[in-house]
């Protein structure tokens, strides 16, 4: 067995997620206390929480439009209704330890729709990449402040890493079509038709950014349902949850990133001065609770919508490769 399949072996990752969870139980019985003293002060507002998920909601939906932009530019063409469909199953995927399975269903149920291979993949990568590198600079920008207050100069690493994020997207108009006819003659398939203009490219690196924005702004309406007494600006949630977020999906062998998530949205929110560690603690195992509502209830309808067939395709192995036609 090659150290590739001993590090993707499920006996691996289930001791990896055992050992996680009980450095996490470890440091939260030192919070207990705190935390049960938060929870016994909770006011649920469900005003807030409905607005905080109407926001959510919203922000799946420009991350949707985004990915078929990305999709019409290497030409292919989805309507809205059956991209959504695709996209929130496929979203189903975080919960799976190594994050690629969301990746790949993106591609081969895309496939499944008549639309090019290259497309279907490329869209996918792109479009997670393109997330991913928004993250980091939205994190930058907006949490300049709280990332000095954990490590001094780190606000600066992370304020160049936005600013590489910026000229990848003005260089990949020039990149891109390189590297996908050299994957292409690899592959011995034909090249894409058509390739992504570079006002295509930033639009979708604009959506991206303003997702992590709607994240933010939502994730503070649900403090405010939840732990009002967390007094923070607009600003510091949206790098709290973009930063906590991205630490998640950073680690691979986390579904959802649970546990990693948590722990980092609670460390920032008191690095920040915001909360004290019962309520950041609070805050932290909710917003888990209702963004997993949100995340699996979609797919969820996605899959029931579903036909048999695709539903077929998605427990095929060859869902994490679609085919390059």
């Amino acid at each position: 067995m090659t150290i590739t399949q001993r590090l993707r072996s499920p006996q691996l990752q289930w001791l990896l997620l055992l050992v996680t969870f009980g450095c996490i139980a470890w440091v939260l019985s030192g919070q207990w206390a705190e935390v049960e003293r938060a929870a016994r002060s909770i006011e649920v507002r469900w005003g807030w929480i409905m607005a905080a998920s109407v926001l959510v909601l919203l922000t799946y939906a420009m991350l949707i439009q985004s990915w078929r932009m990305l999709l019409h530019g290497w030409g292919g063409s989805l309507p809205y209704a059956k991209a959504a469909q695709i996209w929130t199953v496929a979203n189903l995927g975080r919960y799976i330890p190594g994050k690629l399975w969301s990746v790949g269903a993106l591609g081969v149920l895309a496939a499944r729709e008549g639309v090019s291979g290259v497309a279907a993949a490329g869209a996918a990568v792109l479009g997670t990449m393109l997330n991913l590198g928004a993250g980091f600079g939205v994190a930058a920008i907006f949490g300049a402040d709280l990332l000095d207050a954990i490590s001094p100069g780190l606000s600066r690493v992370s304020i160049v890493a936005g600013i590489l994020f910026v000229l990848a997207v003005a260089l990949l108009p020039a990149v891109l079509p390189l590297l996908l006819h050299r994957v292409a003659r690899w592959r011995g398939v034909a090249a894409a038709e058509r390739q992504l203009s570079a006002r295509e490219l930033w639009t979708a690196a604009v959506i991206n950014t303003g997702s992590w924005l709607g994240y933010g702004l939502a994730f503070a309406c649900f403090s405010k349902g939840v732990t009002p007494v967390i007094s923070a600006s607009p600003p510091l949630f949206i790098a709290v949850f973009a930063a906590s977020y991205l630490v998640g999906f950073l680690v691979l062998f986390a579904p959802g990133g649970i546990g990693f998530r948590e722990v980092a949205l609670s460390a920032l929110l008191v690095a920040g001065g915001a909360a004290g560690q019962g309520d950041a603690a609070l805050l932290g195992a909710t917003s888990r609770v209702w963004l997993t509502v949100l995340e699996i209830l979609p797919g969820i309808i996605g899959l029931f919508c579903m036909s048999p067939q695709d539903r077929g395709t998605l427990r095929s192995p060859q869902a994490s490769s679609p085919p390059l036609h």
